[in-house]
């Protein structure tokens, strides 16, 4: 019996979907001139007949990061989680597509995933109202912290309220009763969400007051170490005697600094301060920061993995994981009170 050929297996999808040679090679491609309905046919034969266009070929798998966050590209959260999806892809046949979706960019999120020929697509917690338009043309995604999970999308989720309790235990454990909590945009994001509840539910659980004076909203800017400082001075104007802050990420931090040593706050002797993340930089703060840490270099590296599995037949299912987190102590958090002086709490310089 002679042997199949590429050429005649793909003349027979043709054939049985009623379209042309080069129509298949387009959706066998990804190419963006084909409409969804005719691809969705097209695979459908394809997915019948198990047509495998490089059999005998190990395939080179695309992978798209879109990047839809109003923020530099190379922001250290950013930077950490696409090092891991990198360090990844240079171990096995995937590459990686940088795809940038925010500003006069922004338009059919499809559209480009095609352009770039993409054959899945990771994805962070600010491209969530994307996702119907992904799993409608069932392309695969990893959600990159957001625990999102459907037929075709999986996540790698970091636990996020279980590292800001420890965070708060911590700071309660030093006698802090006074804690501020900076909080990031937490519309749609349930890990900012999850460190929030953290707050109170430790605040509930010690008998500590809740106070709103306390609890500083997000400030949108372009760069997070500028809404860090601007909620910092408002937390000072508003509530002089905080005597720790959780920032909601270490970048916050940055800013929370800032505003202390422009307003005579030492850090730790007159207020602790916690972020989360533990980028690269928050050991070489002065003083290093305590922080929650969470593995952003294994979330892209595992994301990667998982899509490219799941790609090459390996993994019938995109899986949903929650890594841990730990807080990490340095010299950002003292014991309350003991080196407080009044200049501070007046927000004078000495």
């Amino acid at each position: 019996m002679p042997r199949r050929t590429k050429t005649n297996n793909i003349r027979l999808v043709s054939e049985r979907a009623g379209v042309s040679v080069a129509t298949v090679s387009r959706v066998v491609n990804n190419r963006t001139d084909v409409s969804e309905e005719l691809r969705k046919r097209i695979l459908a034969v394809i997915d019948e007949l198990n047509f495998s266009p490089n059999k005998g070929a190990r395939r080179v798998y695309n992978i798209g990061v879109v990047i839809s966050q109003e923020k530099p590209l190379m922001d250290e959260y950013l930077s950490e989680v696409i090092t891991g999806m990198s360090a990844f892809a240079g171990t096995e046949s995937a590459d990686l597509s940088i795809i940038m979706n925010s500003g006069s960019r922004q338009r059919s999120f499809l559209k480009q995933i095609r352009e770039r020929r993409c054959d899945g697509v990771c994805l962070f917690a600010g491209d969530v109202p994307q996702i119907a338009e992904l799993e409608k043309a069932q392309i695969p995604v990893m959600m990159l912290n957001y625990p999102y999970r459907s037929e075709r999308i999986g996540f790698v989720n970091n636990e996020s309220y279980m590292g800001e309790s420890a965070a708060m235990e911590h700071l309660i454990g030093l006698g802090h009763r006074r804690i501020a909590f900076l909080a990031m945009n937490m519309a749609g994001d349930e890990n900012h969400m999850h460190r929030f509840k953290a707050y109170t539910d430790a605040l509930k659980r010690h008998g500590i007051e809740p106070d709103e004076k306390l609890v500083i909203a997000h400030i949108p800017t372009l760069h997070g170490q500028e809404a860090g400082y601007l909620q910092t001075l408002h937390l000072f104007r508003q509530a002089p005697d905080v005597t720790a802050i959780i920032a909601s990420n270490d970048t916050m931090a940055e800013g929370v600094y800032k505003a202390c040593w422009e307003n005579g706050r030492r850090i730790p002797e007159d207020i602790s301060i916690i972020g989360f993340d533990d980028l690269p930089g928050s050991a070489y703060r002065n003083p290093p920061l305590t922080t929650v840490a969470q593995p952003l270099y294994e979330i892209g590296y595992k994301a990667a993995n998982y899509l490219y599995l799941h790609l090459s037949g390996t993994l019938p299912e995109l899986p949903g994981e929650t890594l841990e987190t730990k807080l990490i102590i340095r010299n950002s958090t003292a014991q309350a009170g003991q080196n407080l002086n009044k200049r501070s709490i007046q927000g004078e310089k000495p």
